[in-house]
């Protein structure tokens, strides 16, 4: 899995597995476009300031992330393929955030997250 999050040209942010679409006849390995699986919108809910009231600047630190189905009407979400200049830019995120990514996409698949071993009694 390849979990990334791009900013899209309408200027989106969304995280998603993400898989080239190349040309198989061309050599070059021309980007054709796009697939990308389990797509949300993902944003920073909470506004982020790194000053208060009185001008001290501070260090920002967990910022409240909301993520929302992206193309919510899509039939198969492994099925979503965008053209290659859709896309402006591609980054890998904090652990944090694919955690809760991951998590996102297996509570929506009805798979139940395995248990952290704190979690676990003895």
């Amino acid at each position: 899995m390849s979990v990334r999050v791009v900013r899209t040209r309408s200027g989106e942010d969304v995280i998603c597995d993400i898989r080239e679409i190349t040309a198989k006849d061309d050599e070059s390995g021309k980007i054709l476009g796009y697939q990308v699986i389990n797509p949300y919108l993902v944003w920073i809910s909470e506004g982020m300031t790194a000053e208060d009231d009185d001008g001290n600047i501070f260090k920002i630190s967990n910022p409240e992330i909301t993520m929302e189905p992206w193309m919510p009407l899509a039939k198969d979400k492994e099925k979503i393929i965008i053209r290659f200049d859709e896309i402006i830019s591609a980054y890998e995120t904090h652990d944090d955030v694919i955690t809760k990514y991951t998590q996102l996409v297996g509570a929506s698949n009805g798979i139940e997250p395995e248990d952290s071993p704190d979690d676990k009694q003895e």
